[in-house]
């Protein structure tokens, strides 16, 4: 295994910065604190405050450049652009790596050279430190039914259907990944034209052509706030939807099978931002949203969905605080 002795880089770990000053200085403590050779880049992506002096001031081992706002998608591109070392890490500005992480999942990948990318499990926290969830991998069924080959340490190599069950639901998070940079690079890093699910789309491209691995342990930390991407449903959805149209464009960027499961999900996830525009009070979005997800696959869910819409508003009101006092969820799910 490489070891900590070369001054030259083993990891080049790519830090996104906007608007983090509040935080940025732990994750890259964090970083520096991991036993390999590594380099921290950070890209200010237009940030509106002074992220990027806090990171200078952690001394040599920083490299900032700044950018004029790409999204978080731009800005581990620019990142990868500038990388150098032969393995690539991600850092987000709010999230924090336990000691080992790094040599760990080094190890793997230096013994393993078909496997492309390792990751892990986390800890997520509110700003206050207490847990809401902690480790989440388990509880993932698209993970959990998984076949995994152990490899001591907590560690697993997994199978070729991870790239399927990342497609289905995606649950490797960007700070807890390793990956080779070549890995990266090949498949064209990743695509800006989305920015909430940039990282889950790049997972589904570098998984057809690499295996992965994992550890087990929640070896990183992440804090969860209001601000984070990962609460903006809606949004996601709707990325989600526009990554099973650049499936069908172009099928042979992903594994076996992606472009129809985009298809089949296309109207539980029409419906989904149906009832989200309903209980926004967005009526008529929500007529809309129901009416295609009626039209891809006839379900009493979308229909009633639709018609709830189509009620006077003090009628749906009504209607929708009686669901609620009831208990009832909408709900469907992808066949």
């Amino acid at each position: 295994m490489t070891t900590a002795g070369s001054n030259t880089p083993v990891v080049d770990v790519i830090l996104p910065a906007y608007g983090g000053r509040a935080v940025i200085g732990k994750a890259i403590e964090s970083a520096l604190a991991q036993q390999v050779p590594l380099r921290v880049i950070v890209v200010d992506d237009g940030s509106p405050d002074d992220s990027a002096d806090v990171a200078r001031s952690y001394g040599p081992q920083i490299e900032v450049i700044r950018q004029d706002n790409r999204g978080v998608s731009g800005a581990r591109n620019t990142g990868l652009a500038h990388a150098t070392a032969p393995y690539v890490a991600l850092l987000d500005q709010d999230d924090i790596w336990q000691p080992g992480k790094l040599a760990r999942q080094l190890a793997i990948l230096e013994a393993h050279p078909d496997v492309g990318l390792v990751f892990c499990d986390m800890r997520l926290l509110r700003p206050d430190g207490s847990i809401v969830e902690d480790g989440f991998l388990h509880s993932t069924p698209p993970y959990a039914d998984l076949a995994r080959t152990p490899l001591g340490d907590n560690a697993f190599l997994l199978p070729e259907a991870l790239a399927e069950a990342v497609v289905r639901f995606n649950f490797i998070s960007p700070s807890t990944v390793l990956a080779r940079r070549d890995a990266l690079q090949g498949v064209g890093g990743f695509d800006e034209a989305f920015r909430l699910c940039d990282d889950a789309e790049c997972w589904m491209r570098l998984l057809k052509r690499w295996r992965g691995a994992v550890i087990e342990e929640n070896l990183v930390l992440s804090l969860v706030w209001e601000g984070n991407a990962s609460r903006r449903g809606g949004e996601l959805i709707g990325e989600r939807l526009r990554i099973g149209e650049k499936a069908a464009r172009h099928p042979e960027l992903y594994a076996a099978g992606t472009a129809e499961h985009f298809v089949r999900e296309r109207p539980v996830s029409n419906y989904q931002l149906g009832v989200l525009a309903l209980n926004e009070g967005r009526a008529d979005v929500a007529r809309e949203r129901f009416g295609d997800s009626f039209a891809e696959r006839a379900s009493w869910m979308s229909a009633a969905g639709y018609v709830t819409a189509s009620l006077p508003a003090p009628v749906r009101a009504l209607l929708l605080k009686a669901k609620r006092a009831a208990g009832l969820r909408w709900n469907v799910s992808v066949r």
